[in-house]
């Protein structure tokens, strides 16, 4: 409970902050330069439900049948660690789930709801998965994870599968192929595995290295996948049947990593055993961090900018690329991932990029929304900017956006939006949490205290 004193301290330092700079209006709202060279492209869809939003995504894309195959097993990662606006719209992942299942032309294949949300060894029984949806439910009776994964079983049976990743320090194998059953594989170059490691560059005490990690599981159907070759069945491998849709949502995450949303999520791919920070574990191995522990120094910013997006930028070329990025914006979070102040950008957007879909939504919904420096993708000061830019330069994906092409529809007026509308300026909710607004406006305003 906070004190009257706390809730008028806290309106006073917005009523202060606001007279020496407003919050963004129309005129501030980002411009698209002129696309000269497209190699990606930005599909959205704005104004509708979360239902509508992303069936038109689709539709934009070709239809789910240009997306996947009669007989693919589609593996959908959700970042499942937060709720509310800190993960994804129930109501978009239940559409996209029906629109797999009910593909023109049949569906006989599986469709997987995987994660690894790093809570120990039942993470069914906490965060997003278990916590009450405030914002981004959308569906009567269906308030969290494992409510959405129960009606879609008892909707589709064995053709649909909930898997939970679990880190080896909280019980899972450490295995090498899928002959040792399930697990993760750490690609140290031991029993056989790749040896894919990724170093930060420095000399010196700053010097850190990771290595590539990524799991082998099972569906309720009893198909074994192995997250980097594919299906494993009789002895061999089928890569081509393998489909994996990265599925985020779009909040403010820390002032040490800015915003987080596509790539940011492989984190929930990869094991973190060790612990988030480098001076108390923090290793996978004797040698090897942990992909949050090596970029980072805990809850502050590690020896080396952008080294979350170069990691990752190395995994999406090491490892397997996403074959869709989906981002469901309908709510966004421009200081916290579960309490206001919140943005209702009433969006979906989708890409084959991450890269270009990243910087897309931090500079035309996040950044116009929060005014927050630090989600400022074009800011080289940002650490938005850092760790997007240094998953391109890793293969990871298309950081200049005038190669990339945005094809945007807008429920409101039924018709296609031009280049100039590219920006989404939200209404906002600001809540009661007196310390998270306290928050917001220190990052927003802080510069004007030094």
């Amino acid at each position: 409970m906070f004190t009257r004193r706390e809730i008028l301290k806290v309106f006073g330092m917005a009523a202060g902050f606001s007279f020496l700079k407003p919050l963004s209006t129309a005129a501030d709202l980002p411009e698209r330069p002129a696309v000269d060279y497209p190699l990606s492209t930005i599909f959205r869809s704005v104004n509708g439900s979360p239902s509508e939003n992303i069936g038109k995504v689709i539709d934009l894309l070709g239809g789910i049948e240009a997306i996947v195959d009669k007989s693919d097993v589609v593996v959908i990662k959700p970042n499942v660690q937060w709720w509310n606006q800190g993960a994804p719209n129930l109501s978009a992942v239940h559409k996209f789930v029906d629109l797999i299942m009910d593909r023109p032309g049949g569906f006989d294949g599986e469709v997987v709801i995987a994660e690894n949300c790093h809570r120990g060894n039942q993470p069914w029984n906490y965060a997003g998965w278990q916590y009450t949806f405030k914002r981004n439910a959308s569906i009567p009776g269906v308030t969290n994870f494992n409510d959405l994964a129960a009606t879609l079983k008892k909707l589709y049976g064995d053709r649909y599968s909930t898997v939970h990743w679990i880190n080896v320090q909280a019980g899972a194998k450490r295995v090498y192929s899928p002959k040792n059953g399930f697990g993760y594989v750490y690609c140290d170059g031991t029993n056989g595995t790749d040896r894919l490691v990724f170093g930060n560059g420095i000399q010196g005490d700053g010097f850190r290295e990771t290595i590539m990690t990524y799991p082998i599981f099972g569906t309720d159907r009893g198909t074994t996948i192995d997250y980097k070759y594919g299906i494993w069945q009789d002895g061999n491998y089928d890569n081509k049947r393998l489909k994996f849709i990265n599925f985020a949502a779009l909040n403010h995450h820390s002032t040490y990593c800015g915003m987080t949303s596509l790539i940011k999520n492989y984190l929930g791919v990869s094991d973190l055993s060790g612990g988030p920070d480098p001076f108390d574990d923090g290793k996978l191995t004797d040698q090897y961090y942990n992909f949050h522990s090596f970029p980072f120094n805990k809850w502050a910013p590690g020896p080396q900018p952008g080294m979350i997006g170069a990691e990752i930028g190395v995994f999406f070329e090491a490892i397997r690329r996403p074959d869709l990025n989906i981002v469901t914006a309908e709510w966004i979070g421009l200081a916290d991932r579960i309490k206001p102040p919140v943005a209702r950008t009433r969006a979906v957007l989708a890409s084959t990029d991450p890269v270009a879909l990243d910087f897309h939504s931090a500079k035309y919904l996040l950044h116009p929304n929060s005014r927050i420096p630090f989600h400022d993708p074009e800011s080289p000061d940002s650490p938005t900017y850092q760790y997007i830019k240094a998953c391109a330069d890793q293969g990871g994906g298309e950081f200049d956006e005038r190669r990339v092409n945005m094809v945007s529809y807008d429920h409101r007026v039924k018709g296609l939006q031009t280049d100039e509308e590219a920006a989404v300026f939200a209404e906002k909710e600001w809540g009661a949490h007196v310390r998270t607004i306290g928050k917001y406006l220190l990052m927003r305003y802080g510069s004007f205290l030094l």
